[in-house]
């Protein structure tokens, strides 16, 4: 559950860094995804299970949004992933 958490703290670094360049749809995308795990954690944060399947529903999502990204785009987040160790 701590390497997922860390994934989507990286993961949203790595967008905040690059959504001035991202088109609008995206950016849009990006605010979403990170409304909608905010909001339900909130929610789910007591209860392990719970909180468990978030976190994998919520990195599905990623890794869908991240497959749709440029692969100049990919290669920016993989990158950072790196820098922080978390592949």
């Amino acid at each position: 559950m701590f390497k997922q958490l860390s994934l989507y703290i990286a993961f949203c670094a790595v967008l905040v860094h690059s959504t001035v360049n991202f088109p609008t749809q995206w950016s849009r995308w990006i605010t979403r995804l990170n409304v909608n795990f905010a909001s339900r954690y909130v929610l789910v944060q007591s209860n392990k299970e719970a909180t468990d399947r978030l976190i994998a529903e919520y990195s599905s999502e990623v890794e869908n949004f991240v497959k749709a990204m440029s692969p100049e785009d990919q290669e920016i987040y993989v990158d950072s992933l790196k820098k922080y160790g978390l592949i």
